[in-house]
């Protein structure tokens, strides 16, 4: 079971979309749909302390993951989100979809803290990702 919920009321955010995308990416990387999942789209300010909390660097990020057992938790900074869409020059969709791919790829073992790691998952990334490519990531957003 995947469950979306977008607390940063900010940006609108299609949570069947992305329950959708959630179950695609994990059956491109091969896993049950026995999963448990939750993804948590929140503000910079909401994912600040909690980036403290549990990381010990008080400043927002773009993605948190918690492997809690058979269930993952994932939370996504939608704020970010659309800054870095402007810095590398992607669209709002692409960035939160990446975020997503990124989150349940750390519930899978992927980390990103040395250059190797950082290597193995963004080449991860860009491979899900080109599997995902024949989707319409328009949808992300809710219709207005």
């Amino acid at each position: 079971m995947i469950e979306v919920k977008n607390l940063n009321k900010k940006h609108r955010i299609n949570e069947r979309f992305i329950t959708g995308i959630a179950k695609e990416v994990l059956k491109i990387l091969g896993k049950g749909s026995r999963i448990e999942l939750g993804i948590v789209f929140l503000s910079d300010a909401a994912i600040k302390p909690i980036n403290k909390r549990y990381r010990n660097r008080n400043r927002a990020t773009d993605v948190l993951s918690f492997d809690l057992g058979p269930c993952g938790q994932i939370l996504i900074s939608s704020d970010t989100a659309l800054k870095n869409s402007c810095i590398f020059r992607t669209s709002f969709e692409e960035e939160i979809i990446l975020y997503v791919i990124h989150g349940i790829l750390h519930l899978f073992g992927y980390d990103d803290e040395t250059k190797t790691e950082k290597s193995r998952m963004s080449k991860k990334e860009k491979a899900v990702l080109n599997k995902l490519c024949r989707r319409n990531f328009s949808k992300v957003l809710m219709p207005q």
